[in-house]
């Protein structure tokens, strides 16, 4: 188990990019009042064939040169335990979606923590990717897109240390802004 849910999104989104993905939408939902916590990445990449699909979760399975895929696996064992589930939806050439649910208030769910981390890691290690963010907390909802800070045309040509700046900003005061961090 990682011991920190945004951990288990970063690692999808970059499951994404090696698909080929272009824009990666991560859409986190938290509700205390229906004791809920959702987590969804969706994207635009190759998706998977049948074959890998039925193996997605198998923890001996992976595309990668590595000898094993332990991110789904790990998130569906995570998320079973805590009373929810992982559901993976996918079409060949259109892209990927995976979503987690757990219990929100179970004792063995793993704190969200560190989003601002994770979306500062994807944008910043890849600005070529759009991202899109939005994270709903008991109604409240803030929304990111990278695109606002990184057009196109500059992902390529480096990035000024003020974007950075202006990007870690933004994240940090939306998630304050709807009581998170």
């Amino acid at each position: 188990m990682m011991e920190d849910l945004s951990l288990h999104v970063l690692d999808i989104a970059e499951n994404s990019i090696a698909a080929g993905a272009t824009l990666i939408i991560v859409t986190i939902n938290e509700s205390r009042k229906r004791n809920l916590l959702t987590l969804r990445v969706a994207d635009n990449g190759r998706g998977m064939s049948r074959a890998e699909l039925r193996r997605a979760r198998d923890p001996f399975f992976t595309t990668k040169e590595k000898r094993t895929g332990l991110g789904l696996p790990l998130l569906a064992q995570t998320a079973e335990q805590c009373g929810g589930g992982l559901t993976i939806t996918t079409r060949p050439g259109k892209g990927t979606r995976v979503e987690a649910r757990f219990f929100y208030r179970h004792i063995d769910r793993p704190p969200l923590t560190n989003m601002r981390g994770t979306m500062m890691a994807l944008v910043f290690g890849h600005p070529e990717i759009d991202f899109r963010y939005r994270h709903r907390r008991d109604g409240r909802i803030f929304a990111f897109a990278s695109r606002r800070f990184i057009p196109a045309r500059l992902a390529a040509g480096g990035l000024a240390p003020e974007t950075i700046g202006r990007v870690r900003r933004h994240l940090g005061a939306g998630l304050r802004r709807i009581g998170t961090t």
